[in-house]
């Protein structure tokens, strides 16, 4: 009985991760996007629900207060406005960002959906607050006895109303003209045209209808998960697991697996009450329900590869442009100048600000390698770094191993660890590449990272400082005659060093024939193979390469803060630093240059906060904003920007200069 009891509790969430399955397969059948905001959509509205039926109070940029007391209005009349909210907001979703995408590539889908994740993060927390909120029921909770057991009324609702979508989305979507409107337009959208279809309004409309399914699941659940900013973007990775065992295709298929994913991992949190399952300091060993949608994820994925289906587009995606690296000795001159300039003669604020962009510098260098040259979307660069993070401080701690060997072990196991990565990048790329990566970092950071033998557990795992012939290189040792400041100018100029030999590494590879390979790796595949280029080694050594490079940031986080913990490295971070690569310029050095000067507590976000005296949370919001702007307007980034706007200076200068032309002479006979 105590069984059956867990699985029925278990139908709340399982109704969330089924109905947002539904939503996923909807964007995608819709506009080829997988939708990694959905979670944070349906957030969004569940807060707007709180704040309508606590405080009367409608935020639409504007907070419009609706009663004259501060109270709250009826719950169903809130519910109402959320609807509304929610089309309003998936209509401004897919005109704004999705509609000047639909011929784009994999990749600038990505980032484009990871810019809207952050921007509706952004705008919860300051709007809302972060603290969690506790969110009235709307539906009623009279218990129901089924068979002895005893099952609160809203979770079956729930459950039911979960089903009715379902089985209303694949009556439309299978007999009715909108339905098969859509999937022709989604086939051949130029073909639709042709027809007389309108692509672009059935896609709006399935955006909205999308919305508002996610932002009324959102209403419904609350009351029973809590009320986080993050808490529902949470469900993604389960939500996708079941999107790819309905093959983004089955509405049915999708919300039946993501019921029984939510009972599966019910099954867990009972099963962790019994002797035989596997403990470590005398608790359950954390992690094992969140990789059950990973293996899911991995094993669909891997058997399927490139039979998943993909969104036909009318041209070839542009990919961003990846050009050989000139003129680098001016450029890397006045870097270094500028950097050890605030080493030097800069704040305690400037040179952490500095130190944390040169860090964060190296992991968009990473990415570099394996997104901008390779072409593979992958979200698991900070996952590998934090590997490197935690091993290093078990090395030393436990085996008595420092630096610089214990430095260079933990990155060689970070190598390593992304090689594993590369084997299903050998079967695909693209979306699907980026969903199971995204699977795999949420998995590393619950069964390593939280892990108190191999990780840090819930606290921090202490990584002691790093020491080299007797010279301490602490951020809190002193350094010659620089002076005792903190963080040392000694520990950021050794962060300066490395960072200026990872981005010559970087620069080298984009020269070498290696780089030509990946090139030609990313551009096309087949054509790659039969020019000759194993595709094969190419993504073999770009993944142990970007692994190698992701795995010297971690370390250097670890001596930065003397620990590492599993917050710094999870999946929001990780989306956060491919947006904030592909923002600065994701196919150059001078690109990751740029997205590390822009990370959280950054140079540019520290200028931001404390010159302009802008609010600190106003940070993930400028990074969304800007990472939309930027992937829809300029996709080669800020880097690129500045690289085309002083070409065409230098071609109209020269175009000044060149003498003219001699006038032909007329000669008469």
């Amino acid at each position: 009985m105590e069984i059956l009891t867990f699985l029925l509790l278990s139908l709340g969430a399982g109704a969330l991760i089924a109905t947002m399955a539904l939503s996923l397969v909807l964007t995608f059948r819709a506009s080829g996007v997988i939708n990694f905001a959905a979670g944070a959509t349906a957030a969004f509205i569940a807060y707007a629900y709180w704040d309508l039926t606590s405080r009367g109070r409608l935020f639409l940029g504007v907070e419009i207060p609706l009663t004259s007391d501060g109270s709250g209005i009826d719950g169903w009349l809130a519910v109402l406005i959320c609807l509304a909210i929610a089309a309003l907001l998936g209509y401004l979703q897919y005109l704004l960002v999705y509609r000047p995408l639909r011929n784009a590539g994999a990749l600038a889908k990505v980032v484009a959906s990871s810019g809207v994740l952050l921007v509706l993060q952004s705008l919860v927390v300051l709007t809302f607050g972060s603290d969690t909120r506790v969110v009235s029921p709307l539906l009623p909770q009279t218990p129901l006895a089924i068979g002895g057991l005893s099952l609160p009324l809203d979770r079956l609702i729930i459950l039911v109303l979960a089903l009715i979508a379902a089985a209303a989305l694949t009556f439309v979507y299978r007999r009715t003209s909108f339905g098969i409107k859509t999937r022709a337009a989604a086939d051949n959208r130029k073909g639709a045209l042709l027809l007389g279809v309108n692509p672009a309004r059935l896609e709006a409309i399935n955006w909205v209808i999308a919305s508002v399914i996610t932002g009324l699941i959102g209403v419904l659940v609350s009351p029973l998960i809590g009320l986080q900013p993050t808490a529902m973007s949470l469900f993604i990775v389960s939500a996708l697991s079941a999107v790819l065992l309905a093959g983004f295709a089955s509405f049915w298929v999708a919300a039946l697996a993501g019921i029984g994913i939510g009972m599966a991992q019910a099954l867990v949190t009972y099963a962790q009450g019994f002797d035989w399952f596997p403990t470590v300091n005398n608790a359950p060993l954390p992690g094992v329900k969140e990789v059950l949608p990973f293996l899911i994820i991995a094993i669909v994925l891997f058997v399927r590869g490139r039979n998943l289906p993909d969104r036909l587009t009318e041209a070839q995606p542009r990919l961003p442009r990846a050009p050989r690296p000139r003129k680098l000795l001016i450029r890397f001159s006045v870097a270094i100048v500028l950097a050890l300039a605030i080493i030097a003669f800069a704040p305690y604020g400037w040179r952490q600000a500095l130190i944390t962009s040169l860090i964060g510098a190296i992991v968009c260098m990473s990415i570099v390698v394996i997104t901008g040259y390779l072409g593979q979307v992958t979200l698991g660069q900070m996952a590998i770094a934090g590997i490197a993070g935690f091993v290093t401080s078990k090395l030393a701690l436990g085996a008595g191993i420092g630096f610089p060997l214990g430095a260079v072990l933990a990155v060689l196991v970070a190598a390593a660890v992304s090689l594993l990565v590369a084997l299903p990048a050998l079967r695909m790329r693209g979306m699907q590449l980026a969903v199971v990566t995204l699977a795999g970092a949420v998995a590393i950071q619950s069964l390593w990272f939280r892990n108190p033998d191999w990780g840090g557990g819930t606290t921090a795992a202490t990584v002691p400082p790093p020491e080299f012939l007797g010279i301490k290189l602490g951020t809190t040792d002193s350094f010659w005659n620089l002076g005792t400041s903190v963080p040392s100018p000694g520990f950021a100029l050794f962060i300066l060093i490395i960072t200026c030999l990872i981005a010559l590494l970087v620069v080298s590879v984009r020269r070498s024939a290696l780089g030509a390979r990946m090139l030609a790796v990313r551009a096309n595949e087949a054509a790659a193979a039969a020019a000759g280029v194993s595709v094969v080694s190419t993504k073999l050594l770009a993944f142990g390469l970007a692994g190698l490079i992701a795995g010297v940031a971690g370390t250097l986080y670890g001596y930065n803060f003397g620990l590492v913990t599993a917050t710094r490295f999870d999946e929001f971070t990780a989306i956060s630093f491919l947006a904030i690569a592909y923002l600065g310029g994701i196919t150059t050095v001078s690109g990751a240059v740029i997205g590390g000067l822009l990370v959280t507590q950054g140079v540019m976000m520290y200028t931001i906060t404390n010159l302009l005296n802008i609010d600190s949370a106003f940070q993930t919001l400028i990074a969304g904003v800007a990472v939309l702007a930027t992937v829809v307007g300029n996709p080669d980034g800020i880097a690129g920007f500045f690289r085309d706007k002083f070409a065409r200076r230098a071609a109209k200068r020269k175009q000044r200069t060149a003498p003219a032309a001699a006038a032909p002479v007329r000669v008469e006979v």
